[in-house]
């Protein structure tokens, strides 16, 4: 089992000492799909994709533009694609595409959580629901996908069911391999892993695919319905679609996020050895200043006390 060599991207400094570390991979590809810069080493390992893989799964819409049979509308699109943080006008969303297709929140075999934003909601809003799942969206893509091709719906997150046929089938298209390691996500849906060079490889043709225009321009004007705000504030994706309409960003469990930019063709990936939300951000952020994709830094570079006093400061290695 090969391993992947992570690089001590970051450092948290108090008084002059290392306080803490944080080790990532970072790669950045050109229009091509060429990696020009790189930290660590990946090691031919594998990496499963999570939810960065959610706008190449909904690319099975594009087939027969099929969102058009259900009038979708754009914010219904970006949801599909996107790890929202269940707030009202998400859950509104789900359930519009759910009725669009004839189904409802009981059809869904995501399995029930709380939302990731529950600061907006009193206690007794508070519960178990399927359509709070961060993943309904998706889920909600394949029952639209399984009612238009008239599949059974009982079991679609099932890894020999046509729909995850076809999503796998597209991911080989992307991606140009087969070489891919299957497991299921935490939604319990067919997730796959491949080597970083065939994550870049795949996601820069999806955005190349004139086919898919549609799907990224619905994720690319709804930066807060593919994310929103959390307990600890704007998700990442969020932020910076709203710093750079350019930029189309996406988050995966397991401390992954990309970053594509519509300009120039780039593609900038990021994975953390520990799955730590806040240090993703920074680092991404962080890079995404270097490489003149943001205008300035949009975060805090100051480690504070509980009142606010600054004690530290975040130290990267790149």
């Amino acid at each position: 089992m090969n391993l992947p060599l992570y690089c001590p991207l970051v450092d948290i400094y108090r008084s002059g000492c290392i306080d803490n570390r944080f080790y990532a991979l970072m790669y950045l590809a050109d229009k091509n799909g060429e990696i020009i810069k790189f930290k660590g080493d990946d090691n031919n390992s594998k990496f499963f994709l999570r939810s960065l893989f959610k706008p190449i799964q909904s690319s099975i819409l594009a087939e027969d533009k099929i969102y058009n049979r259900f009038k979708f509308t754009d914010a219904e699109l970006a949801i599909m694609q996107g790890s929202h943080s269940g707030e009202p006008l998400h859950i509104e969303l789900i359930h519009s595409i759910l009725n669009k297709t004839g189904l409802n929140e009981n059809c869904l075999l995501c399995p029930p959580i709380k939302p990731l934003n529950t600061a907006i909601y009193n206690n007794d809003e508070l519960f178990l629901s399927k359509v709070f799942n961060n993943c309904s969206g998706k889920h909600s893509m394949m029952l639209s996908y399984c009612v238009y091709k008239g599949f059974n719906i009982e079991n679609y997150i099932d890894f020999s069911h046509p729909v995850q046929k076809k999503i796998k089938e597209k991911l080989i298209f992307y991606a140009k391999t087969s070489d891919m390691t299957e497991t299921k996500d935490g939604c319990l849906v067919p997730v796959y892993g491949l080597k970083i060079k065939d994550i870049i490889k795949a996601f820069i043709n999806y955005y190349n695919d004139k086919e898919n225009e549609t799907l990224i321009n619905a994720y690319k004007n709804n930066p807060y319905v593919i994310g929103g705000f959390d307990n600890f504030g704007e998700r990442t994706d969020t932020k910076i679609m709203r710093l750079n309409k350019n930029l189309i960003s996406k988050v995966g469990a397991g401390g992954f996020i990309y970053v594509f930019n519509i300009e120039t063709g780039g593609f900038l990936l990021l994975k953390m050895a520990q799955d730590n939300n806040k240090i993703r951000e920074i680092i991404i952020l962080e890079a995404l200043y270097k490489l003149n994709w943001l205008d300035k830094r949009h975060y805090d570079e100051y480690i504070r006390t509980e009142d606010n006093n600054p004690i530290g400061k975040y130290v990267f290695n790149f």
